[in-house]
């Protein structure tokens, strides 16, 4: 029974690191959702500035991603990975601790605590960017080659299922017991998570590389430039960019989509919602049997092909029971496409670069995503004057959901065609090699 359990967990390590990233990723998910009902609900609840304090507390967590991710990569593969883990956890530790005794002590008035609060989102997501290049590196050492999708599936139903307990969570603790406490889960979050890494074993002296480490601008470069030369990591690299635009497009126009042109009632809306993770929740479960038939690359090609069809199907007004399993169909083939994303990092980048190469997926998809947001919004209200000014009713949100979808569309075909073009050259290598 024993070995039962432990081979279910992978490794004793395995486990430990499982459960601080689930802690870790609870800190963030907790901390995040309650800061936008603390802004909406109570510290500018009626007032003008409220549209500026959300939009600065969205940036203070999204700017990190673009202009540190790729910076803190170069520095996480000069450094010991598990040290730099634990001192990212420290400290969030720390700066929460602070601004709890703070808040507590000192009578602040509304700017002064969103100041603290932004101080607090940045602080959050720079350490982020330092924690998880540093776990993606010391993952690639602890699983095993034939176990990395099965680690990932794991780690994917976890993070799908805090991130839905955890937005229900924040508010509903903001409500009942006050920021304060809320703000204490965060502590207790970040600190199980750093005596979760401290409890490994083994991965202090084998994480540090052997080889000389590289300056940091040219370990940078070096990094920029085997991510983009090698085909996976390149082909990674661009489904993220794909999905990224996509999804800055879908955050404005699916809910208008779904109020405005299906006339969905929130109850409605609420389960379209839900069946996105609970397609994510079921394909963590099931993904290891449609890998055996299919590599990493393919089946990363053909779940953002299925996910552009998905979003082209909810597109096309479908009625509320086909718009909710076309949302589910879509989270569902999103897991596997996040799944396949770790192993496909941890089989193609060697040892000393995983830090650098794995950090340049979070600015690729956060610029991404902030293009496709800024792309929708903007042009939004031309298309409605433009549906105004000629006096016909379009589905301006669907038609934005629909050109998403064709980008995903698009961009999978275009994968699908590479691949074949490689099989070809290899074997007409082989054939030539032959002779």
């Amino acid at each position: 029974m024993k070995n039962k359990f432990a081979d279910f967990f992978i490794g004793r390590n395995f486990s430990l690191l499982w459960l601080g990233q689930a802690l870790s990723s609870f800190g963030e998910y907790v901390f995040e959702s309650t800061v936008i009902v603390w802004l909406v609900t109570d510290l500018f609840r009626d007032s003008a500035f409220l549209p500026s304090a959300v939009g600065l507390a969205v940036a203070a967590s999204a700017v990190p991603r673009v202009l540190v991710a790729t910076l803190a990569g170069a520095w996480v593969d000069r450094m010991t990975p598990l040290y730099v883990m634990l001192a990212a956890d420290g400290i969030r530790v720390i700066n929460f601790l602070m601004f709890v005794v703070v808040y507590a002590l000192f009578d602040l008035d509304q700017r002064q605590v969103l100041s603290g609060v932004l101080v607090l989102l940045l602080l959050n997501s720079v350490a982020a960017q330092f924690f998880n290049p540093s776990r993606q590196a010391i993952m690639q050492m602890v699983i095993p080659s034939a176990r990395r999708v099965e680690a990932s599936a794991k780690a994917m139903f976890s993070l799908t299922g805090i991130s839905v307990i955890s937005a229900s969570l924040g508010p509903t603790l903001f409500v009942v017991v006050g920021p304060l406490w809320a703000l204490l889960i965060n502590v207790l979050a970040f600190a199980g998570s750093a005596l979760c890494i401290a409890s490994t074993r083994g991965l202090r002296n084998k994480a540090v590389p052997e080889r000389e480490r590289p300056l940091f601008w040219a370990g940078l470069w070096a990094g920029l430039r085997f991510s983009w030369g090698h085909t996976s990591i390149r082909t990674l690299l661009i489904g993220v960019a794909l999905y990224g635009f996509s999804l800055g497009v879908n955050n404005v126009a699916l809910s208008l989509y779904a109020f405005k042109t299906l006339g969905l009632s929130a109850y409605e809306y609420g389960l379209i919602l839900a069946a996105f993770p609970v397609g994510g929740l079921i394909a963590a479960l099931l993904v290891q049997p449609l890998l055996r038939s299919l590599s990493h690359r393919q089946a990363f090609t053909v779940s953002l092909l299925c996910m552009g069809l998905s979003y082209l199907g909810y597109s096309l007004s479908p009625p509320f029971y086909l718009a909710w399993a076309l949302m589910f169909s879509c989270g569902l083939f999103f897991s596997v496409f996040a799944i396949v994303q770790g192993p496909m990092l941890q089989d193609a980048v060697p040892a000393g670069y995983m830090g650098r190469v794995s950090a340049t997926l979070t600015p690729v998809l956060a610029i991404a995503s902030l293009t496709g947001t800024l792309a929708c919004s903007q042009t939004l209200n031309v298309a409605q004057k433009l549906e105004g000014h000629l006096d016909v009713r379009l589905d301006v949100y669907g038609w934005y959901i629909f050109v998403a979808a064709g980008l995903l569309l698009l961009g999978g075909g275009l994968m699908l065609m590479g691949q074949r073009a490689t099989k070809r050259q290899m074997a007409t290598f082989g054939i030539n090699k032959r002779y």
